[in-house]
């Protein structure tokens, strides 16, 4: 039998702020209600954590909402108490209800035609496990922002009467690694997630941060044209694979992009040509008007809830402005002149083997290395690897660093996003390093150069590749398309 857990707010009002930080998450995202079960479970409790570890296995659940919902003019504002980390150096200015700058927090909310909600898995979690699922849900006295006060239940058994009849709507999963129409991509739990969560919880990351997402079909879609993808600075993404078995540690990015770059230019030099002439290839601009140079990218298996951040593979991504013989030269020495790209010079002098992932078979490879995961279109892109700022910010605050990952976009060839998160610490995405595993320097003995994960969010979808920063030319800085997290505005 499926099991259900319905929410039952004790006032028709939803409060919970969407990715965008601007609107209201709509609809609510089963990764909430599990985080909701997580914050209130004694995970020293073995029954609880295997309760919970049963749930985030399952596949997603449909999520069933009242039929009609409207987003609040004006977001709910209030006073906040201050948290005071060090209470040793409290002063008379740090007092409760002092909040920084002056302003009240806000959050964003719809207005809902109804109060419940109900998530449903098909999956039965059985006569042990039913039982702490239901008493983990009982503990749970909100949903959304703790001012969202309801009353949670869960059961096993048939569908709820009434569930789609109007008034109510259900949001069904799409297809795993589909992405239809009109679908909407939601916050779902997954395999190893508790894990996740409570390395963040450790490290004082926000739960979003180990974020994976599933799309789910918009019962209100009316198949509207959308809105065209703007050309990213890269045309083509040839990837090469690692033989199979090999996975290595993503520290080695720089090292292992800067012996591809080498290796392409040997081969271009036994060919004949003249590769000082070639600036696209090497990437010593002689002038600021000279092409846009040619990426060499490291693949990391970042964004499955199986991801260990470990490489996979290479790229060399060419950009759309390349001179046509420089392009031709390129592919020929990739592609054909003694067999191909099969492998490139370690560090230690041993070959490390490649194998080229064909147009004609690519489904077949693991999407890390299949180009089109690092091509397909999206408003919303997440470093995979930390990016290195073209300038140090002036200020060491989050307003600064935005303002240079903005003008990092534009000097990479992007449009300039209508939205930054920077972490300066943790990851953005599941399996991706930590900035502070990258100290790039420009001599030894200096401070290291500002580094850090981004997550941009469009103003319309961008194709890839997208990597940006002063290290972009070797693979820092790539980012992995996500899917869209601005709401829109029914």
């Amino acid at each position: 039998m499926p099991f259900h857990i319905s929410v039952e707010l004790l006032e028709p009002l939803y409060q919970a702020t969407a990715m965008d930080g601007e609107k209201a998450e709509w609809p609510p995202h089963p990764a909430r209600l599990f985080c909701a079960l997580v914050a209130h479970a004694d995970l020293d409790n073995a029954a609880h954590r295997i309760a919970l570890t049963w749930l985030e296995a399952q596949e997603p659940p449909v999520v069933t909402v009242p039929a009609k919902h409207l987003e609040a003019e004006h977001p709910r504002a209030a006073w906040v108490v201050t948290n005071i980390v060090n209470p040793a150096k409290a002063t008379h200015t740090l007092l409760p209800g002092r909040t920084a700058g002056g302003v009240p927090r806000r959050w964003a909310q719809k207005t809902l035609s109804g109060s419940r909600m109900v998530f449903s898995w098909a999956a039965e979690p059985g006569e042990d496990l039913a039982p702490v699922l239901k008493e983990l849900v009982r503990r749970v006295p909100y949903f959304g922002r703790s001012t969202g006060a309801g009353l949670l239940e869960a059961w096993c058994g048939p569908d709820e009467p009434g569930n789609g009849d109007g008034r109510r709507l259900r949001w069904l999963p799409a297809p795993a690694g589909e992405y239809p129409k009109g679908s909407r991509p939601i916050r779902v739990p997954y395999r190893g997630y508790l894990a996740w969560l409570e390395e963040a919880f450790e490290e004082q990351r926000p739960a979003w941060s180990q974020s994976v997402t599933h799309h789910y079909l918009d019962p209100d879609h009316d198949d509207r044209p959308g809105t065209p993808a703007a050309d990213g600075p890269f045309g083509d993404l040839l990837t090469f694979s690692f033989a199979p078995g090999v996975a290595l540690d993503p520290r080695w990015t720089l090292e292992l992009t800067g012996r591809l770059r080498s290796t392409v230019l040997g081969t271009l030099e036994a060919m004949g040509h003249d590769v000082e002439a070639m600036t696209t290839v090497h990437g010593h601009k002689n002038s600021p008007d000279d092409p846009r140079p040619v990426a060499y990218l490291a693949l990391p298996f970042i964004g499955h809830h199986h991801a260990d951040g470990m490489l996979r593979g290479l790229g060399i991504a060419l950009p759309r402005e390349m001179p046509r013989q420089d392009r031709k030269a390129l592919l020929a020495a990739l592609l054909r002149h003694d067999g191909g790209l099969r492998w490139i010079r370690q560090a230690d002098g041993q070959p490390l083997d490649l194998v080229r992932v064909s147009p004609a078979d690519q489904d077949s490879w693991p999407q890390t290395l299949q180009p089109g995961t690092w091509q397909r279109p999206s408003t919303v892109w997440t470093t995979v690897l930390p990016m290195v700022l073209d300038r140090f910010p002036k200020k060491y605050d989050e307003a600064s660093w935005a303002h240079s990952v903005t003008a990092s976009c534009v000097a990479a060839g992007l449009p300039e996003p209508a939205q930054v998160q920077v972490s300066l610490r943790g990851a953005l995405m599941p399996g991706a390093p930590r900035v502070d595993g990258f100290p790039v320097r420009r001599k030894d003995g200096e401070r290291p150069l500002p580094s850090c994960h981004v997550r941009l969010t469009f103003p319309a979808p961008v194709t890839g590749p997208v990597v940006l920063g002063s290290k972009k030319n070797f693979g820092l800085g790539l980012c992995r398309p996500e899917p869209d997290f601005q709401e829109d505005d029914r």
